[in-house]
């Protein structure tokens, strides 16, 4: 924005809070000079007019002039053009709620709308105007968080989500104390992580994560870092000109966006999550959960890196995405890709704009984002306990009733869990035992072939000469000599092959604990000679498990709703990478299943009904957990076990909106009214934000009380003894838009509110388990 406009700022803020509130004619100026008048066109949604005169008193700047009157012009210095704030105001909403539409579409509608014909010229005025109009908002948003105490660096972050941040020190400790996801978009600043903070971390981590550092925790291998091409991506396939190629956020678990750092020059390289994950352990402090697309590789790279101390001492926690945590068989946590898919409206209009206008379209974008989360926080806590609640009820029922049914079995879900957990670390590795066993066999018949030589060696005790065989002056010929020696020499190595066999046989059987030496008659000889004739095939069996596993989930994913075009083009692309390897896989499959006993060559119809995990070296379908219903019940555990733990976080998230609606409203009352006496239009301007914060925290009230007369409800409800005057029509609006509810549950809901209107309600805690 050109400085001209920068200076006028003030002046201009001041000038359109007396505008909004007070109004020109109250306008109390004295002055010796008589006032000067100007001449300028307005441009209004339904209304131009060509020629307008516009009174300016001594020593007011002109746009000052024009926005006492509610117009704003197109020029710092002398405007001759100028544009309703009330125009200004209906883009500016719109842009909130519709990122991707544009200043030059809006442009072409007020055309359209004067019937006049569209020229760029128009656009540029308009946009310089837009760009003013959000500096005055910005200036009087500062000045009412000045008023509010809202002053400081990272209050907004420390604030952003009131049921993650607001704590009390009455509640029960969490843990994790927060739950948060963080990644990285190509398509697109809002407390903005600095280019300097990030830049600590460029030189962290240099070829692949963990390679930094000497720790043996850094050093540990995992399977899916090394499985997962996210994970070591090491090229730059993004072209250098660009000097933005997408952001990096991080989100709470109900959406709120937290962090967001620019990818500039580069694509998602470790410093930004190293950044981020510094930015949140500075501000939340212990015990905090990130969800990561990579989160298992970024373990190793936060161990490698110079914040690996303060991760440990503050007990970070770093989790894999939903989507991402089937490939890697980990945790999974998952909020970014939902965020992605609103903030990637605004690509077409940020691809070739200035910095500034870059960053103005996502701030825009990502602050009606928090606010429309924001309104929806209560939605999602009611939903959620209600959801909580359902499974508690009717699994626990299903549960009960499938152990009636097997009376006499013992289903150990908890076990059960533990053993599959243990096969799928030992799943992609040969057992040492059975790998050992081989060896030993193999070393055995190596050893049997070996006596054979050595003894064939030791037959010919004499050796037989002809008269041919000696000369005349030197006795034994020289080919005869040589092959006497040769004769020698084959006896000793066949004695020395011998030798380092024995011992290799000896060392074996001491690691296998063989006391007798195993014949080819023995048992466990016989066992061990079978598995090394279809070990291969073994393996192929478990490849073509482990493809096919990741590929049914992948294939879950693919119609949920609301799935993201860029999520939704993810998962097509791993099922598409998915499917080639199965098919390589199957192909090996079949080539090996020829030669087994019995021969049985399986195909696509029956893959995933599972039936070659028989040849499995582990004999999976012999585990208990295996079979489809004792699966779909111990699934049904753990849901009842998940939805216990998540109501005990609700519990203390609810108190935390709770308290936050009660100190927010009276907060900004009280700041109004004490600022009404010295700064009138700036009060009457913190009296709407708190009209609007209001009515927002009116619904989460009606909402909330919805969750305390929730059947099963255990945590505190308010001590309060009267409602709102307003708050049955919210409660009213909220029974029909937040579920629909039919009559009954309206009635009984409608009970609970003249209960909650005429009795203190007392803190109640129930046990959860």
């Amino acid at each position: 924005m050109h400085n001209a406009w920068n200076l006028q700022l003030p002046k201009l803020a001041d000038a359109y809070l007396h505008w909004k509130h007070i109004g020109r004619h109250d306008l109390d100026v004295e002055s010796e000079l008589p006032p000067h008048q100007f001449h300028i066109s307005t441009v209004d949604v339904f209304e131009f007019q060509p020629v307008r005169t516009i009174t300016q008193h001594n020593e007011e700047v002109a746009n000052a002039a024009l926005v006492h009157v509610g117009l704003l012009g197109c020029s710092p210095t002398a405007p001759s053009v100028t544009i309703t704030l009330q125009c200004l105001e209906l883009y500016h909403q719109l842009r909130r709620h519709q990122s991707s539409f544009s200043i030059q579409a809006f442009a072409k509608v007020l055309c359209a709308l004067h019937d006049v014909t569209f020229v760029p010229s128009f656009r540029q005025q308009f946009s310089d105007t837009f760009d003013v109009y959000l500096a005055i908002l910005c200036e009087i948003r500062s000045r009412m968080d000045a008023t509010l105490g809202w002053t400081e660096p990272n209050w907004h972050l420390r604030h952003s989500c009131p049921a993650c941040t607001f704590e009390q020190s009455d509640e029960l400790a969490l843990y994790p104390a927060s739950l948060k996801a963080m990644d990285g978009n190509n398509s697109a600043n809002r407390y903005m992580i600095t280019s300097g903070d990030i830049e600590v971390f460029k030189d962290d981590v240099h070829l692949r994560p963990g390679k930094r550092g000497t720790d043996s925790d850094a050093n540990t291998p995992l399977a899916c870092t090394d499985n997962w091409k996210a994970a070591n991506s090491t090229t730059e396939n993004t072209v250098n000109i660009f000097e933005q190629t997408g952001i990096f956020l991080s989100a709470c678990r109900h959406g709120m966006v937290q962090t967001i750092a620019e990818m500039r020059y580069s694509s998602e390289l470790t410093k930004y999550p190293l950044a981020t994950i510094n930015k949140l352990i500075n501000i939340f402090g212990h015990n905090q959960a990130i969800g990561s697309d990579i989160g298992c590789s970024l373990m190793k790279t936060v161990a490698a890196s110079s914040i690996r101390d303060k991760a440990a001492d503050h007990h970070l926690l770093l989790a894999v995405n939903a989507f991402h945590g089937h490939a890697h068989n980990c945790k999974y946590l998952e909020t970014c890709e939902r965020i992605f898919t609103g903030s990637n409206a605004t690509a077409l209009l940020i691809w070739h704009p200035s910095h500034f206008h870059y960053v103005q379209y996502l701030d825009l974008h990502f602050d009606q984002w928090d606010t429309d989360r924001y309104l929806e926080l209560s939605h999602f806590l009611f939903n959620n306990y209600r959801q909580a609640l359902t499974i508690i009820t009717d699994y626990t029922k299903e549960i009960e009733a499938y152990h009636a049914v097997y009376p006499d079995e013992v289903l150990d879900f908890d076990s059960w869990i533990d053993e599959e957990l243990q096969y799928l670390v030992t799943v992609g590795s040969e057992p040492q035992h059975d790998a050992l066993t081989v060896e030993y066999v193999d070393a055995l018949e190596k050893l049997a072939k070996y006596e054979n030589a050595f003894n064939s060696s030791r037959q010919d005790q004499f050796v037989s000469y002809n008269q041919s065989s000696f000369t005349p002056n030197s006795g034994l010929s020289i080919s005869a000599s040589q092959a006497t020696k040769q004769g020698h020499a084959a006896r000793h190595a066949a004695e020395r092959r011998l030798q380092v066999q024995i011992n290799v046989v000896e060392d074996l059987e001491i690691h296998l604990g063989v006391s007798k030496r195993w014949t080819p008659d023995h048992e466990e000889y016989v066992k061990a000679l079978e598995y090394s004739r279809c070990r291969h095939f073994v393996h192929a069996v478990e490849e073509l498990e482990s493809l096919v596993v990741q590929c049914l989930f992948k294939l879950s994913k693919a119609n949920l709703a609301s799935t993201g075009y860029k999520l939704w083009k993810q998962i097509s692309k791993a099922i598409v990478k998915h499917s080639g390897a199965i098919r390589t896989a199957l192909d090996k499959y079949n080539k090996l299943a020829v030669s087994q006993n019995p021969r049985e060559v399986i195909s696509y119809a029956v893959l995933g009904e599972f039936d070659l995990l028989k040849h499995s070296q582990h004999e999976i379908l012999t585990k208990p957990w295996t079979n489809p219903t004792h699966h779909e019940m111990a699934v049904k555990h753990f849901k009842v076990l998940r939805a216990w733990e998540g109501i005990i976080r609700l519990n203390i998230e609810i108190c935390q909106l709770q308290a936050w609606v009660d100190t927010e409203d009276a907060d900004m009352e009280q700041a109004a009214a004490d600022l009404k006496s010295t700064n009138s239009p700036l009060a009457a301007q913190l009296n709407m934000l708190a009209h609007c914060q209001h009515r927002i925290n009116a619904v989460h009230h009606g909402r909330l009380m919805r969750i305390y007369c929730l059947e099963g409800y255990t945590g505190r409800a308010p001590i309060t003894s009267s409602d709102e005057g307003n708050s049955s029509d919210v409660e009213d609006a909220d029974v029909e838009g937040l579920d629909g509810g039919d009559a009954e549950e309206a009635a009984h809901f409608e009970a609970c509110m003249e209960y909650a209107r005429t009795t203190i309600y007392e803190p109640r805690v129930e046990t959860c388990l």
